[in-house]
């Protein structure tokens, strides 16, 4: 299985003298049918690559490596942690996993359970979801959870992309996303995209709404008004499972379509044609990162929620259950919510900003400022398990100066990324094809937000390792790093396994496994561990190498329980009052201006997932760098051409890029990828390296008030000739 995303695709490995040298689809999959995309065809150069990490290093005084034998590092990264925990405290200590980590769904499950056998909690787990798309969580919890979940997209009648591009970035739809829409276009499907860029997946959209960067909170809105102006919504759906409708109806009455045009930029026809279009047909609205990246992402998922529930798009009783379980603990699914909660607590403060607690763990965007902030639980030691937080974190030169005061930075990687470049340990971990996988992470991450991933069909699949590791290499698995570390400080590892839910909303509660700390155990053992209580056993799952579609499997939602009383919330007063304000300010953005004309916002890229893939030949070797895409009127306006080097200026930074003409963009914005460039301390080369936009994001300015994401997205910029 390729591991790059959380797509976790079937593929077949060619093999000789133990190393990987191909990889293509397997074309026996009863689901994915042969499709895997460029990142994992290119899985062989990444695993042989000549500077791949095969042996931990440690940091010299003069700031070059040196070898060390693992698990010598271990033990010295140990006692170095007891240290720091004596002196001050386990919450001194933090770790922040990343996409690396997919790799091997026990590595976020053992690095959580690490934190809490010594004391830091969940406090000190800052995870990318947090300034991806932490909304996604916090939205759900505040609207209430429909158990049978989302009408799925391949039954699906209309439906809705705000800033999901999946053809590309595979979320949502992992298996073939592509001929997946093409698919349900012919079936019928009306497919709406909003996106500043005809992206892949709108050149099949029955409609493509080119919104302003950063409005797509007021375009929503703006449908909401049409829909319950014209009485366009489930009257039935909307009487028996929600409430605060009147309430609704009021917030979005400013939100008509001559408003939203003039502040989205979107003609008020085209809204109102396709506010009736998506009410016309059974289907979700769902959104992607790049829209959180712009401060209102919470309420943009929750106005999507709303959208759905007003439109009736969830799974009823008597049909099939919208996301099955197979992996996951068996259950019955019935056409009824679960009820909303509050996410967060004001009681249980944190040290900055004045966030509340909330279940997404540390605020991920604050971490600079948790370690150079003095006091009762400054960070002190950081982990970055398969994270690479120096192109990922927003204001990069903060970043730098916040890693440089750390008294301990361990890197654990394949490569000698950003971030390892300035720890005191680099760990060598284990690549994707050298591990068994299970498609149970997959199908478990549907509960982390409406259309992160999950399975529309009763799929499953496990594939053991299909190599081993460089003979005489030294790596180590990134689980296996973590509890070595707690038997090393005495601590004692229980893992919670097969989780069915998060927050408030469970499906089942995850099963505690205590770990044996006297013998270490294996991989295996643990994923049938994870995979405890699940609808089939893993060990049936393994009969069947291709994966397999267990349609024989009951999977019809029953109706609604009669003592159920919960309601989903379509007026939670937290998101109203956010809401005002987006009405009042008119989005609640800054705004280009003569000085800074443009606006900033993602993309990604078919060959490189953040900043992986960057230095594999195969990928990032074809176009090293991120271009600076512009409109070719913007090219013309400010007098750049194709291919020239620009200077690119925000209000908090500057960095070098090269522009380049794409025709599908809106006038008036630069979109450009994140995860590209070298640190601040290392010379610039575009062409070569790309440019880190971190830089031009201010960690300090304006900050969402229950997760601390800081404003990522539709930045106002400038842009200039480099000469």
């Amino acid at each position: 299985m390729c591991k790059t995303c959380l797509a976790y695709c079937p593929v077949e490995v060619t093999v000789e003298n133990g190393r990987a040298v191909k990889v293509v689809g397997d074309r026996q999959s009863p689901l994915y049918k042969g499709y895997t995309c460029p990142k994992g065809r290119a899985l062989p150069e990444a695993h042989n690559h000549p500077d791949r990490l095969l042996h931990s290093r440690k940091r010299r005084v003069d700031g070059t490596f040196e070898p060390i034998p693992t698990e010598r590092a271990i033990g010295e990264v140990a006692d170095k942690l007891r240290t720091i925990i004596d002196e001050h405290g386990p919450e001194a200590v933090a770790v922040y996993p990343g996409n690396g980590g997919v790799n091997n769904p026990l590595n976020i499950n053992m690095a959580m359970a690490f934190l809490q056998a010594i004391g830091a909690g969940m406090e000190r787990f800052f995870s990318v979801q947090t300034i991806d798309q932490p909304g996604k969580v916090i939205a759900q919890a505040l609207h209430g959870r429909w158990i049978a979940g989302p009408q799925p997209f391949h039954k699906a009648e209309t439906w809705v992309l705000v800033g999901a591009n999946p053809v590309i970035s595979k979320m949502g739809l992992g298996q073939n996303p592509g001929q997946v829409i093409k698919e349900a276009v012919r079936n019928g499907m009306k497919l709406i995209v909003v996106d500043p860029r005809e992206t892949e997946s709108a050149r099949h959209a029955h409609m493509h709404l080119a919104a302003q960067p950063g409005q797509d909170p007021t375009l929503l809105a703006g449908f909401l008004h049409v829909i319950l102006t014209e009485g366009l919504y489930d009257r039935a759906f909307v009487a028996e499972n929600a409430r605060g409708l009147e309430e609704l109806t009021e917030a979005v009455a400013p939100f008509t379509p001559a408003h939203v045009a003039s502040v989205a930029g979107v003609p008020a026809e085209r809204i109102i044609e396709a506010a009736r279009t998506f009410a016309g047909g059974r289907g979700c609205v769902v959104t992607g990162t790049g829209p959180h990246f712009a401060l209102h992402g919470t309420l943009l998922e929750y106005l999507a929620l709303c959208l759905n529930t007003l439109c009736g798009g969830w799974v009823r009783a008597g049909e099939q259950n919208g996301q099955p379980h197979v992996l996951l603990p068996d259950y019955q699914p019935r056409a009824q919510p679960m009820a909303p909660y509050k996410p967060w607590d004001e009681s249980r403060p944190g040290r900055l900003h004045g966030l509340p607690a909330t279940i997404m763990g540390g605020a991920t965007g604050t971490l600079a400022d948790e370690i150079l902030t003095p006091g009762r639980g400054q960070v002190r030691a950081l982990i970055c398990a398969g994270s690479n937080p120096m192109v990922s974190l927003p204001d990069q030169d903060r970043t730098l100066k916040a890693f440089r005061e750390l008294d301990l930075l361990v890197s654990l990687d394949v490569e000698m990324s950003n971030t390892a470049r300035l720890a005191h340990y680099v760990i060598p971990d284990y690549m994707g094809l050298e591990t068994p996988a299970v498609t149970q992470f997959t199908e478990a991450s549907k509960y982390y937000g409406l259309w992160t991933q999950g399975f529309e069909w009763p799929y499953a699949m496990y594939a053991p390792a299909a190599v081993e590791p460089p003979a005489g290499s030294d790596v180590i698995e990134m689980w296996q790093f973590f509890y070595e570390l707690a038997k090393h400080l005495d601590s004692e590892l229980v893992m919670y396994a097969n989780a069915a839910g998060a927050g408030e909303h469970w499906d089942k509660l995850p099963e505690t496994v205590p770990l044996d700390m006297d013998r270490r155990p294996t991989t295996e053992a643990l994923y049938e561990a994870m995979c405890t209580g699940s609808r089939v056993p893993l060990a049936e799952v393994k009969k069947h190498p291709h994966g397999r579609i267990y349609d024989d499997l009951d999977h019809t939602v029953l109706p609604r329980d009669p003592d159920c009383d919960a309601r989903l919330e379509l007026a939670d007063a937290t998101m109203l009052s956010e809401l005002a304000r987006v009405y009042e300010k008119r989005g609640d953005l800054p705004q280009p201006d003569g000085e800074y004309p443009l606006l900033l916002t993602p993309r990604r890229t078919n060959e490189v997932l953040n900043s992986i893939g960057r230095t594999n030949p195969r990928l990032g070797g074809k176009r090293p760098y991120n271009p600076a895409f512009l409109n070719p009127g913007d090219l013309e306006k400010f007098g750049v051409s194709d291919g020239e080097t620009i200077r690119i200026r925000s209000r908090h930074g500057e960095v070098v890029g090269i522009a380049r003409g794409e025709a599908r963009l809106r006038p008036g914005t630069l979109s450009m990828s994140h995860c590209y460039g070298l640190n601040p301390d290392e010379e610039e080369r575009p062409s070569r390296e790309g440019a880190c936009t971190a830089r031009l994001l201010d960690a300090g300015g304006d900050l969402d008030p229950i997760f601390g994401q800081p404003r990522m997205g539709a930045i106002p910029v400038a842009i200039a000739s480099a000469d």
